[in-house]
């Protein structure tokens, strides 16, 4: 992930914030999925897929935020 000038720890920080909550908001509708008595395949994929994709973000805001200048953090 590239960062903008604009783009400091703080925001990213909010960011990535956001992106925990949704993670864990995932994680809930995939054990809710998981307990119905036919829990929907093509639905846990779907809700399996976003939360890796999520990950990957959080992950890539991370490593942005590790990288920014000093004048920037």
């Amino acid at each position: 992930m590239k960062t903008s000038p604009k783009v400091s720890k703080f925001s990213l920080g909010i960011n990535v914030a956001r992106l925990r909550k949704s993670h864990r908001d995932l994680k809930s509708q995939i054990a809710r999925e998981l307990r119905r008595p036919a829990p929907c395949t093509l639905a846990l994929q779907q809700l399996k897929r976003r939360r890796l994709q999520i990950k990957d973000e959080i992950a890539r805001c991370l490593e942005a935020s590790s990288t920014l200048p000093p004048h920037m953090a």
